[in-house]
This record gives structure tokens, sequence and C-alpha cells, in this order.
């Protein structure tokens, strides 16, 4: 039987996911302050069929800032949705934002890093 993480993998043809940078919205305390953790892969949706490709969605925090100031992203699971193998289809990693693959994160406005391929020789 293929583990968790296998599963996972086999659904992330077309997103991005780290255990270590990646976040996930765990609940909300008292004050309605949210709060942030280890994503708990259980959660996810199993993709298969007709739709075998995960998309997370993230949304942008508003608390939290890279240096650069653009916001840590975070998971939530309401926004986690299966998507079809269609031909030029790409998952909305980020929402609002672009995946930027050098930076392993999502960025506000791409246009300030080199994050697609044919980018990189110019």
């Amino acid at each position: 039987a293929l583990s968790n993480e296998e599963i996972l993998q086999n659904m992330l043809r077309k997103e991005h996911f780290d255990f270590d940078r990646d976040e996930c919205l765990v609940g909300v305390d008292v004050n309605g302050t949210a709060i942030y953790g280890r994503c708990e892969i259980r959660r996810f949706p199993y993709c298969e069929g007709d739709t075998p490709h995960i998309c997370f969605n993230r949304v942008n925090r508003q608390d939290k800032f890279w240096p650069d100031k653009n916001p840590y992203f975070y998971i939530d699971y309401r926004r986690i949705h299966c998507y079809p193998d269609i031909e030029g289809f790409t998952c909305s990693s980020c929402s609002p934002g672009r995946w930027c693959t050098p930076e392993g994160r999502c960025i506000l406005d791409e246009n300030m890093y080199s994050c697609w391929d044919d980018q990189l020789d110019s």
C-alpha cells in the first residue's frame, strides 16, 4: 500500500508542496485570530480518476511577511481542490500572486523576480 506521502506525490503533477515550508490554517482562537501550523496531509482531498491533480489555492497572510515585504501564504483545507488533466491547465497555487519556482514560494508581483525558465536566460 502507498503511504500518504506517496499518494500526495502522485497528485503533485502541477503543484508544489514542502512539509518544512508550507503551513495550513489549523483553527481560530477565541479572539478570532487565525492559528497556523504544520499541514496534515490526511486532511487533503484524494485526487484521482478524472480529477487527478491537487491544487492548494494558497492565501496570503496579513500578519507575517518575508524580508522583501511579500506576505507568507498558507493553505486553507477548504480551498484545496482536485482538477482534471487538461493540456495547458496550470494550477493556481497562490491567490493572489503566482508560484515562483526559484524562490520556492508565492510572490505577489512576479515581475520583480526571475520566476520563469524563459527569464533565466535573459
